[in-house]
């Protein structure tokens, strides 16, 4: 009896021990730094990566804006220098046109990204608009409008702009009229230099306008009328001689330029339309002919009686 309650006392201090071991706190452990290389390296990245991902979050905060020119001349850049050189009222913001850009250009959506020309010009050639609708075969660089060189469907069509130009040179028939119209205008709007062709009277002919004081370029062949500031010069490319004795000559007709008398090519006046009636009546009805007496009205000799009619 006395073993078993010694042994059921052993038991009791046991577990009482045990009690004991189970209610006292628990101490936590600090946390620690990594204690390898490896640790420290993927720490490191792991913090790059964060910094890196903030940063291209950064990249889209601005507000986008519209493209400006110089922007898409960063890529087109034949196209932007186009435009700055040659193209005139087209000298806009790119996008005004191309509203769709930066997209697959496949035969099937090429014809609804690029812009029509009638969208904003309507058909400008009014009553042609049949006969050249086609706008890109005259205006071939929509970046330079204005630039158009010849074609056969241009020269076809130019009597449709031009159409009193093509009636004068059939009303004035000369060796301009046996030319097509590109044999001078190589291009729309082109004016050659008269002296591309023809050798000019005298030296100092340079210019177009020069030539056009008497020479119409569509027809040539026309009665010439001259501007009241042609010079001399001008008519002694083929009066020469004349030109010559009128300078040598002392009267008052020595003053007096071609065309205050020619008023236009070939015509010859009449004395009287500047000297009225000179002498009296009677005079005039023996001589009628002004020219009887004042023999040449370039260097207006006069017969007298004391010289018996000579020089």
């Amino acid at each position: 009896m006395k073993r078993i309650i010694a042994f059921l006392g052993g038991i009791s201090l046991v577990l009482a021990l045990a009690l004991v071991g189970c209610v006292q706190p628990q101490i936590k452990e600090k946390p620690t730094a990594p204690t390898s290389k490896k640790e420290a390296a993927a720490a490191k990245v792991l913090k790059k990566e964060a910094k890196k991902e903030s940063k291209k979050q950064q990249l889209y905060l601005p507000e986008i804006k519209p493209m400006t020119p110089a922007e898409c001349g960063r890529c087109h850049t034949s196209v932007y220098e186009t435009i700055l050189k040659e193209g005139g009222k087209h000298q806009f913001q790119c996008t005004n046109c191309h509203k769709v850009y930066h997209v697959f250009r496949a035969a099937k959506i090429w014809n609804k990204i690029v812009p029509k020309c009638v969208d904003c010009h309507g058909y400008p050639h009014g009553k042609n608009a049949p006969v050249l609708k086609d706008c890109q075969k005259c205006h071939v660089e929509a970046h330079a409008p204005r630039r158009v060189p010849m074609s056969d469907v241009l020269e076809a069509n130019c009597d449709k702009c031009h159409p009193k130009i093509l009636a004068e040179m059939k009303k004035f028939p000369s060796k301009h009229a046996q030319q097509k119209c590109s044999f001078c205008h190589e291009k729309h709007g082109y004016i050659p230099s008269c002296l591309d062709c023809h050798e000019p009277h005298v030296a100092s002919l340079t210019t177009n306008q020069q030539c056009l004081e008497c020479h119409p370029v569509h027809s040539p062949t026309r009665p010439m009328v001259f501007k009241p500031d042609t010079s001399n010069e001008i008519c002694s490319a083929c009066h020469g001689d004349i030109v010559k004795t009128l300078a040598a000559n002392k009267s008052k007709h020595h003053d007096v330029a071609c065309v205050e008398c020619h008023t236009k090519h070939g015509y010859i006046p009449k004395c009287q339309e500047c000297h009225e009636q000179p002498h009296s009546a009677a005079l005039l009805k023996k001589f009628p002919n002004c020219l009887t007496c004042h023999i040449d009205p370039h260097n207006l000799p006069t017969k007298t009686v004391s010289t018996g009619g000579k020089k």
